[in-house]
């Protein structure tokens, strides 16, 4: 019925038919959603969804709209050129089925909400590094010069039609006609802002809007933390330090898998065999996206909880309440501003952007660090992420095959020296006592850490904990249970109860039972999720082998 009244609109305005020849090129937009939809229903969801309307009356309302705008930009301008604008602006919104097909090239899943949240976060140089890795720049000038083509043909084809079939009709009121075009686009606007990719980037940019507010309101409850041990855990002034990794998957890395072909992580090979280090084997990411595993890891929030990101205390502001002078050091260079994990660092007494090229660049921000204080430090940096050969200097490449595989691990061969550099330093200058690394998700080398597809390798990685000498003797509980649960399962959003424990900092935001060095903790194997408690960590199918 709407879109019938919206075809029977744009005829009276025009007074033409609405299947007149001089509007076919407006009507490879109408051809182009409903073959969307029919794509998706039979190919991409197979099935498992209704007949997606929003497509149909975005093709049907669009179409009837760009009729009415070529009418007005023939009658009232008379300018080709004019026509350009609105092949341009037909064009753009037939886009988000190429995002779509694209994502369903590469990942053969249907794009989620979470992956546009990190796209809304990500900045230019991770957009281009992500084609570069995953699609290519032939795929992608492919693509591109198949868009300029469509763009050429559209005009050229329009104008065609248009000289090929005037008409010499007395022209109606051009604001009527303006206004009729603005009402039929309207409705495809609102709808194609709830649909698919866009729908879902529209959700990202709303959450981020929203958690604006994090700083004002973690102020107001900073006050409220009241701890339960006012121990501290050490009686010198020492060092903790977290390092989050990032697209580290342990099965690629020879520390945790010896049949691997890449000698790519010496030094935590080594570690396995010191004492004051706990190598575990089997941690998850509770996700494989950037923000979503931080914004828990981080904070109280976890998938198991229902507590939200803005009520949730986080780790910094209870080291803070602790008694540390808490750093945030990152190589990110600031381009996270939109992401709920930046929020967090914001909430630290210093926060260092190193803006290196690479990850070592963050020893220079640990050099700025009193060791005459307690210290809590959080580091973060590119790590492995793609595209992985610009993740470490040329020069330090061991690894010269011609292949993914080899960038990938020179990449973690870099990070596993960082990491030997990062405990050498703080041993040597800063008392560490304590260093915390995970890696934010894992990676598969042919599509990334997107999480549509649930691909296990995407989640599964590698996790450490070094306790000095004088944090052992004076919390031989904790250190104890950590080491007893070397091989137990565990998920990295639980990791900001683990800390607050290690802390000594249990408060009324903590909970025991998500704390590795409490005699508390109390998740097995099958208690755990994944990929956002979509998926149980017991179906691992690398578990079942």
């Amino acid at each position: 019925m709407m879109c019938a009244l919206a075809l029977y609109i744009a005829q009276f305005v025009v007074r033409q038919p609405f299947f007149h020849r001089r509007w076919l090129a407006n009507f490879l937009f109408m051809g182009w959603w409903y073959s969307f939809a029919v794509i998706k229903y039979f190919a991409i969801d197979k099935g498992g969804a209704a007949l997606y309307e929003n497509e149909i009356f975005i093709g049907t309302y669009g179409t009837a709209a760009f009729i009415v705008l070529q009418y007005y930009f023939e009658k009232y301008i008379n300018e080709s050129r004019a026509l350009l604008v609105a092949d341009a602006f037909q064009l753009l919104l037939c886009l988000p089925p190429v995002i779509t097909y694209v994502h369903y090239w590469v990942y053969g899943y249907p794009i989620i909400y979470e992956e546009m949240l990190a796209v809304y976060n990500t900045n230019y140089k991770e957009t281009i590094e992500w084609c570069s890795t995953y699609m290519g720049w032939g795929n992608v000038l492919l693509i591109a010069a198949g868009i300029m083509g469509i763009y050429a043909f559209l005009h050229f084809f329009r104008v065609k039609m248009s000289r090929k079939y005037d008409i010499d009709i007395k022209p109606r009121n051009p604001y009527i006609v303006l206004l009729v075009v603005a009402a039929l686009l309207y409705y495809p606007l609102l709808t194609l802002s709830k649909t698919d990719c866009v729908g879902h980037f529209f959700l990202a940019a709303k959450y981020s809007r929203d958690i604006k507010n994090y700083s004002q309101d973690i102020s107001e409850k900073y006050n409220s933390i009241q701890f339960v041990n006012n121990a501290q855990v050490c009686d010198s002034p020492h060092t903790i330090i977290m390092m989050i990794g990032e697209s580290a998957c342990r099965d690629l890395m020879k520390a945790y898998n010896t049949d691997y072909p890449y000698d790519n992580t010496p030094w935590l090979s080594q570690c396995k065999d010191n004492d004051d280090f706990i190598v575990y084997t089997n941690a998850y990411a509770c996700q494989s996206l950037t923000q979503q595993v931080l914004q828990n890891a981080l904070t109280e929030k976890s998938y198991y909880n229902d507590k939200s990101f803005l009520e949730a205390m986080n780790i910094i502001d209870v080291a803070k309440k602790k008694g540390y002078k808490t750093y945030w050091i990152t190589n990110l260079g600031g381009e996270d501003g939109a992401s709920t994990f930046s929020l967090i660092a914001d909430r630290a007494d210093s926060v260092i952007h190193t803006n290196g090229e690479y990850d070592d660049s963050m020893l220079d921000g640990l050099k700025q660090i009193d060791s005459n204080e307690n210290n809590f430090i959080i580091l973060h940096g590119r790590g492995t992420h793609a595209a992985y050969a610009e993740r470490y200097p040329k020069e330090t490449a061991v690894f010269e095959e011609d292949s993914r595989e080899a960038e990938y691990s020179n990449a973690l061969l870099y990070v596993d020296t960082f990491l030997k550099n990062v405990y050498n330093y703080g041993s040597e200058h800063l008392n560490l006592q304590v260093m915390v690394y995970y890696s934010d998700h894992g990676e598969n080398l042919q599509t990334g850490h997107g999480p549509s597809d649930h691909s296990f390798d995407k989640v599964r990685i590698p996790m450490f904990i070094y306790m000095g000498n004088e944090y052992q003797n004076k919390n031989r509980d904790k250190f104890q249970y950590l080491l007893s649960r070397k091989d137990s399962f565990y998920t990295n959003d639980m990791i900001y109860n683990t800390l607050c424990g290690i802390l000594n900092a249990e408060s009324n935001y903590y909970d025991a039972g998500e704390d590795f060095s409490s005699a508390a903790y109390k998740y097995h194997l099958e208690d755990l999720w994944t990929f956002g408690k979509e998926v149980k960590v017991a179906r691992d199918p690398f578990l079942n082998k």
